[in-house]
């Protein structure tokens, strides 16, 4: 349900072409229009602020409600963004616009309760996030059988300077990197949003590994690289660059 307001909204320093549909570039068609896409098939309304962002209402209020959330991986809301996928892909490279399983959760609780429940309620929220995370994985996977060639990863929510190390890696790096490996064996560019893979190679699962570039833009780049390529640690909206850094998995640590 859309209803406009005025408000101060913390966008989680999501950056604007991951917040609207827009990648400024002519070959590169990006789906879904906003952030809101998983939240919105969990049945969540959002509100639009004056300067026309999409801010997501609270759509859980008590903790034993994560026990109960749906699979969502085939709802109508997914399905519709699939269907525009390989309708578009047939014309344009197509590039699809994910949140971690973390956050798509974290933007359905109040902030004040959700960081209270992680700690208080760690199986309920575990149950949620196993739940997001299947629905996730069909979604993902879905998408990129429909022609998705790039997949732009962010967890913007997982804050490593709000969770701490040890839950960070327990209810966000977790179950990201659950969705993550859900496409082993298929050939997607995945690009992992800098605040999102720099957590994650510092505390050990990926190393790192430049590929040299011919200097030009990041999105121009992916266009003709071919996977399957997990990238990360800059921008994908990032002008030239010199080289592409690829996520080598270690393992679980």
């Amino acid at each position: 349900m859309e209803r406009h307001v005025d408000t101060d909204f913390d966008l989680n320093a999501l950056c604007m072409g991951h917040i609207t549909g827009n990648t400024a570039h002519n070959n590169i068609i990006a789906f879904p229009d906003d952030f809101t896409t998983e939240a919105k098939a969990l049945g969540a309304e959002y509100e639009t602020t004056a300067n026309g962002f999409a801010v997501i209402r609270p759509l859980f209020t008590e903790p034993d409600a994560l026990y109960t959330i749906p699979s969502f991986g085939e709802s109508a809301v997914i399905k519709n963004v699939v269907d525009k996928i390989g309708g578009a892909s047939k014309e344009k490279k197509v590039l699809l616009k994910l949140n971690g399983p973390y956050s798509v959760l974290a933007s359905l609780v109040k902030p004040e309760l959700f960081y209270r429940w992680c700690a208080k309620h760690r199986e309920a929220i575990h149950s949620a996030l196993d739940s997001i995370t299947a629905s996730m994985e069909h979604y993902l996977n879905a998408s990129i059988d429909s022609g998705a060639g790039i997949v732009s990863l962010a967890d913007p929510y997982a804050k490593v300077s709000i969770l701490g190390e040890k839950r960070y890696r327990e209810f966000a790096a977790t179950y990201l990197l659950k969705l993550l490996r859900s496409v082993d064996g298929k050939k997607p560019v995945i690009h992992l949003c800098p605040h999102s893979s720099t957590p994650l190679v510092q505390f050990g699962y990926f190393e790192v590994k430049e590929i040299p570039t011919s200097g030009d833009s990041y999105l121009d780049t992916l266009i003709h690289r071919k996977g399957p390529l997990l990238l990360g640690n800059r921008c994908i909206y990032s002008g030239k660059i010199e080289s592409l850094t690829s996520l080598i998995y270690t393992g679980f640590q």
